[in-house]
């Protein structure tokens, strides 16, 4: 393989596939990327074998062929050339020359039929999703999803078309919830509508966080389809196909409390910042805070034998009862921090009963907690 490529078009394309290459796998081959050029066009495949990505951009094909490179090393050389241009070579044994400029190296290589077979999306059918709105759902679910690997069905995120055609995405792990549902524009469910998405998908968290940093908001070319149990995302000349997760998500309707008629609306950058002072003094161990709402405002209270108590009274328009909790900082934090509103509504319930936050602009968006013991 012979080629001669821009340097900043190589860069932008290897910079998708560094989310998804594993240099910890025991499968040295996955923290490669496939290289493949015909036709004045240099592929580049990259794969944990949950989530792939293949991207393209075009080259000077002088000698078509294909090989195996490690992905981080080449990114990394290739973000430090000058030269506008550069070379690459292969030679018998799979080595490759790269010359740029007054820049002459030369990287190790692998037999490019090492590499795992890459799954075929050349015959889904694809169907057109706005980027802000899949980003947008990705952002307000994507920090709940569980870590824990013994919760297989908590690892991703629950993605379907309701009864109402609305897509809705919803995340858990046990302690707090998110949900999000939204009427999309350009993806119009109807008697197409993959039977996948009526009944819903349990879309990974890596494959998710991927999508959010390859893609930019404002794409207008966002598709997506299902290719046997993986979902396939395409995005200009990028394709992204992420193994589902199998079993069953858990049915979130039964933690959902019915609302209440006394809700606390409260200032969120007041709330967030007072919130933070208030960690200061939280338990290493635990990250416990109580909140206690009452009609002269809400309390945020910590303490910690080893460092002290702190507390502070956050202004709320509140008639209810007075009633206290406590919870895991680091959750009303992240829930905090996805809300864009100036505004949040605030229901505690009880000390056992799970809490309810809202954006009071966003009657779509809801955030659930679970308390801690006091």
């Amino acid at each position: 393989m012979k080629i001669q490529i821009s340097s900043d078009h190589l860069r932008d394309e290897l910079f998708k596939l560094q989310g998804v290459v594993s240099e910890r796998s025991t499968l040295a081959i996955l923290s490669n990327t496939l290289l493949e050029a015909e036709d004045g066009e240099l592929t580049l495949h990259a794969t944990d074998l949950d989530t792939s990505v293949s991207t393209s951009c075009p080259c000077e094909v002088l000698e078509a062929g294909r090989v195996t490179l490690q992905a981080k090393s080449l990114f990394d050389i290739v973000k430090k050339l000058e030269s506008d241009t550069l070379t690459l070579e292969t030679e018998d044994n799979y080595w490759a020359n790269l010359t740029s400029g007054d820049v002459d190296c030369r990287i190790v290589g692998t037999h490019p039929d090492d590499f795992p077979q890459i799954l075929d999306t050349s015959e889904a059918e694809m169907f057109p999703i706005e980027a802000s709105v899949l980003l947008d759902m990705i952002d307000k679910t994507l920090f709940s999803i569980s870590t824990d690997d013994a919760r297989a069905n908590l690892t991703g995120a629950f993605f379907k078309v309701t009864d109402e055609d609305t897509l809705l995405m919803v995340s858990t792990d046990g302690h707090r919830l998110s949900k999000i549902e939204i009427e999309p524009e350009s993806f119009t469910p109807d008697d197409s509508t993959p039977a996948e998405l009526r009944e819903g998908i349990i879309i990974p968290r890596k494959g998710l966080s991927e999508l959010q940093r390859i893609v930019d908001e404002d794409a207008e070319d966002l598709s997506f389809g299902f290719v046997d149990n993986n979902v396939v995302f395409t995005h200009g000349p990028m394709t992204m196909s992420v193994r589902l997760i199998e079993g069953t998500f858990p049915d979130f309707t039964k933690v959902l409390p019915n609302e209440s008629d006394e809700k606390a609306y409260l200032e969120k950058e007041t709330f967030l910042q007072s919130l933070k002072f208030v960690s200061l003094f939280a338990s290493s161990k635990t990250n416990n805070a109580r909140l206690t709402l009452s009609d002269e405002g809400l309390e945020l209270y910590a303490s910690d034998p080893d460092k002290g108590e702190g507390q502070k009274v956050v202004p709320v328009d509140y008639g209810g009862d007075e009633v206290k909790a406590g919870y895991n900082y680091r959750y009303l934090l992240d829930a905090l921090n996805a809300i864009e509103g100036d505004d949040v509504s605030l229901e505690i319930i009880d000390t056992v009963s799970p809490t309810l936050i809202r954006d009071t602009n966003r009657d779509e968006l809801l955030f659930v907690i679970m308390p801690m013991r006091l």
